[in-house]
């Protein structure tokens, strides 16, 4: 059997959510290869996402401690030294990672680290516009095929949880989804914009749906200060993951609210809008195209600091979504 290995950085929630397209599109134009996942740190591959993830990938193999120095091993815990890949793929851009997996043989190395120094095959026109960053490992995984890979927003949801999900939606009528937290205070609103906005929403008859991470515990406490039959769908179901929880709620959503999270991710499958807010980062390169996603950008009100985004402008583009 052929075999394919493709390298990152490592993934995070976040990181994990955004790929599951990528890691699909993979699967689907390499279906007669061994597919490798290879991380320098930590994947959510290996265990949050592995139900997911292990529909499309044969192995993962993370925290791969590569080495550039060749008196040394390839890996310190990982024997590649009798290890022959068709196809490798490095999809980060840091020469020193880069240099060490190339010591791993194969008949194909593709690398845009150092502009295309290292690899190959390169692409005949490189695109530096700011676009969403996982197009441009559509570009990587496309070149070994001479074909051009569009991006799409391909997600799926497992029968039994959706199962589960029905009957514990059947009651719930015009659900609006909400994510106020992130890993990171300066992506937070403020936890009493949300609360504002579901006060809202509940008065026009909506039900209001809750979705928080780890880190979101201080939010948490301050919804069910207020909303004290709040509604976590997560807080109902053990038998999966909170991620595949989160994403296939989306189902039962009419549109959610979120910040530039981990949790963002999750509800950005495209079965229903999502209005996503930013603080500092560009948010063309954190969105995926052509989808139901909106984004609001702190710097369309000429600042960096997200709880300069106005209330009543974000209801507005929520009601834009419920009416149209």
């Amino acid at each position: 059997m052929k075999r394919i290995l493709i390298f990152s950085n490592g993934e995070k929630i976040g990181d994990g959510i955004i790929k599951l397209p990528l890691i699909r599109e993979i699967f689907n134009n390499y279906s007669e290869y061994e597919i490798t996942w290879l991380t320098y740190g930590n994947t959510v591959y290996s265990h949050t996402l592995k139900n997911l993830s292990s529909k499309f990938i044969n192995k993962v193999i993370s925290n791969s401690q590569l080495s550039i120095l060749p008196w040394k091993k390839i890996s310190s815990i990982y024997d590649f030294e009798n290890e022959f890949y068709d196809i490798i793929i490095d999809t980060q851009k840091t020469v020193l990672k880069t240099l060490s997996l190339k010591r791993i043989k194969s008949k194909i190395f593709i690398s845009a680290t150092a502009s295309w120094l290292f690899s190959d095959l390169k692409l005949d026109k490189i695109d530096n516009k700011d676009k969403y960053y996982v197009e441009k490992l559509y570009d990587l995984i496309g070149l070994p095929l001479n074909k051009k890979l569009v991006y799409q927003s391909s997600f799926f949801f497992d029968k039994n949880l959706m199962k589960i999900l029905n009957k514990i939606f059947i009651n719930k009528k015009n659900c609006i989804g909400i994510a106020p937290g992130s890993g990171e205070n300066n992506k937070k609103w403020n936890i009493n914009n949300y609360i504002e906005i579901s006060k809202h929403f509940e008065k026009l008859g909506y039900q209001m749906v809750y979705f928080v991470g780890p880190d979101d515990k201080f939010e948490k406490q301050k919804i069910l200060e207020v909303f004290p039959d709040a509604f976590f769908p997560e807080d109902l179901i053990n038998d999966f993951t909170g991620p595949e929880v989160v994403m296939a709620s989306t189902n039962f959503l009419l549109c959610s609210l979120a910040n530039d999270s981990g949790v963002s991710h999750m509800l950005s499958t495209n079965v229903s809008p999502l209005i996503k807010l930013f603080a500092e980062k560009n948010p063309i390169k954190f969105t995926p195209p052509n989808t139901l996603i909106e984004t609001i950008s702190a710097k369309k009100f000429q600042s960096n600091d997200i709880n300069k985004i106005p209330v009543n402008y974000v209801i507005k583009k929520i009601e834009n979504f419920l009416t149209s």
